[in-house]
């Protein structure tokens, strides 16, 4: 998200953009050295200044990003010999913005110190607010967060001396960042709306008002406030209107930004139409960046998806595993819509393999989720310690026995209630074993002849003969084996109307003696026997997560299976396959 947002703000600062579009790039460069070459004064500084933006967009490659250093040393001596700052403070903050996006942070601290203080010495407050804020960046990015959250204090008051509400707008602005980081969203929301509230007032920031607005989305959107993102677009549009006023031109990523945060609303409540219409716009805009291309394959799938449109939801997640370098916590919110995807086809055998992707990703992503929980904690504390300047309290020690005496009590509770549950568990999967035993005794009995009941049927008596007249009796019969036969029990789709073709009866007599011998619906029965079959894999199968089980046996939503689980055996599958596993020791 940082990364994102510093790519983002500098193209947005310094108009990064390219010339004459209708020429190649290297006839731009050839058509600029000639201009440079025979002109002198206004028009010669303009033509530098074009130029070195070309190489901007291509300064990942190292050659490109020694010519473009070259060229900005050009410029820097051709705006000192006019006695133009304003060039000379542009030149300071492009080579602070192509390292930045190189990832080169060491050198973005290196360097901004002096721009600060040629910014300072010019009156070139907005140059300095907008550097300084990337100077938080840097520090952010290399896991500095206390030095960060020090500066961000430090620009907020000489900005509030100033009485400069756009640097202290840009202040809250780079502090919602650090809160971002922390996935504090109440503090987040905090500063960002305090952000926009002092850009309606201050001129020239336009761009980091938009910014801000579109990352209030997404905090909004991720506190699921939906309706409020809604409340809120009406004011982003007038936000980039007046960007696009101000700057005399079409903001394409500032449009882009918004049908990127209305589309993923409407994703989040369903309303997949909507989301389609967004989708649409945001195509069509002239952006093309791996993000926002990853961001709209994500959402084709999930409408094509809602839509049971599966080969092209399977096309559209495909695109985005294979031609995207995301991170794999991207990659796994993908495989995991392709899970979905593929086992609405009944795939199967894909539907494991992408599981058994996601558990090796998991894997990998253990170490850096524990260590950003530490970088968390020591962010939260230094931003708390600068930005809310709390007082220490006087009554620390006492206030801490208060704690300690009163954790103590809690985890006293904690451990007799723990006690009271286990003991409970145990006593129910000792039942469901006894029935289990029960069970096998009854289909021995059943194979021989010498009873009329249903082997292993869930919900019922494990040892009894079950209701139900002999004809009704065969039929639940008929069906239980269809169900556990060829994958019909795991399939998510399957429904009554395949059950009654396949069985060869009408669904008032399929209902009438399901509901005479299990007392349940065929869909219950169902449902039931599908716990079943789950219930018996978290002791078959332990290489498999409780979510791996779930989605094998038919159930799409983790949830769910959760909740039926626990309706069925009072018990939830966690602690079912932990007292399995104490057993089996």
């Amino acid at each position: 998200m940082i990364s994102r947002l510093i790519l983002s703000a500098a193209a947005l600062l310094w108009l990064v953009t390219s010339a004459a579009a209708d020429n190649s790039s290297r006839q731009q460069k050839d058509s600029l050295r000639q201009v440079i070459a025979r002109t002198e004064g206004k028009a010669k500084l303009k033509a530098c200044a074009n130029l070195y933006r070309l190489y901007m967009a291509e300064a990942a490659d190292d050659a490109k990003m020694d010519t473009l250093r070259m060229l900005l040393d050009q410029t820097e001596a051709e705006a000192i010999r006019q006695g133009d700052t304003g060039s000379q403070g542009m030149v300071y903050g492009n080579l602070i913005i192509a390292h930045i996006n190189r990832g080169e942070y060491d050198d973005v601290i290196r360097l901004i110190p002096d721009a600060l203080d040629f910014y300072a010495e010019h009156g070139q407050w907005k140059f300095y607010d907008q550097i300084q804020s990337l100077l938080i960046d840097a520090y952010n990015m290399k896991g500095d967060y206390d030095v960060a959250a020090s500066e961000a204090t430090k620009m907020y008051d000489r900005a509030r001396g100033q009485d400069n509400k756009g640097g202290m707008a840009t202040a809250l602005y780079t502090t919602a960042n650090i809160y971002n980081l922390q996935k504090r969203w109440p503090e987040q929301e905090k500063c960002l709306r305090e952000c926009i509230e002092l850009l309606w007032d201050a001129s020239g920031y336009d761009n980091i008002l938009t910014e801000a607005y579109a990352f209030l989305c997404i905090s909004l959107r991720t506190q699921q406030r939906y309706k409020e993102v809604l409340e809120l677009a009406p004011e982003y549009e007038k936000a980039i209107a007046r960007f696009e006023k101000a700057s005399g031109s079409i903001q394409h990523e500032a449009w882009g930004n918004f049908y990127a945060a209305l589309m993923n609303n409407y994703l989040e409540t369903g309303e997949y139409d909507k989301a389609a219409i967004y989708l649409a716009r945001l195509e069509k805009e002239p952006q093309d960046t791996e993000m926002s291309r990853y961001e709209r394959l994500r959402a084709k799938a999930r409408i094509h998806q809602a839509r049971r449109e599966y080969p092209e939801a399977l096309a559209a997640v495909d695109s985005a595993l294979t031609s995207l370098s995301r991170s794999e916590f991207d990659l796994n919110a993908a495989r995991q819509l392709k899970m979905e995807i593929l086992a609405r086809m009944g795939r199967g055998d894909e539907v494991m393999e992408q599981f058994h992707q996601i558990v090796a990703a998991n894997r990998e992503l253990q170490d850096v989720e524990v260590n950003a929980r530490f970088d968390e904690l020591r962010t939260q504390y230094e931003v708390d310690k600068h930005i809310a300047e709390k007082e220490r309290n006087r009554h620390y020690f006492l206030f801490t026995l208060g704690v300690c005496a009163l954790l103590a009590l809690l985890l006293g509770g904690v451990f007799y209630y723990n006690r009271i549950v286990t003991a409970k568990n145990r006593s129910l999967y000792d039942r469901i074993k006894e029935q289990d035993r029960l069970a096998d005794e009854l289909a021995l009995l059943a194979q021989s002849g010498s009873t009329t009941a249903i082997p292993g049927t869930p919900g019922t008596g494990m040892g009894e003969t079950l209701p139900g007249d002999p004809q009704q009796r065969e039929l639940v019969a008929r069906l239980r084996e269809y169900l556990l036969a060829g994958g019909n029990l795991t399939d998510g789709d399957i429904g009554r109307d395949e059950i009654t073709a396949a069985l060869n009866v009408n669904k008032n007599t399929l209902t009438e003696a399901v509901k005479a011998v299990t007392g349940q619906t065929p869909m219950e029965y169902l449902r039931a026997l599908k716990i079943d079959e789950a219930r018996r894999m978290l002791d078959t199968h332990p290489e498999l997560t409780i979510e791996g089980v779930a989605y094998t046996c038919g159930f799409n939503i983790p949830s769910t299976f959760y909740r039926l689980f626990r309706k069925q055996y009072g018990i939830s599958p966690t602690e079912y396959r932990k007292l399995a596993n104490d057993r089996n020791r």
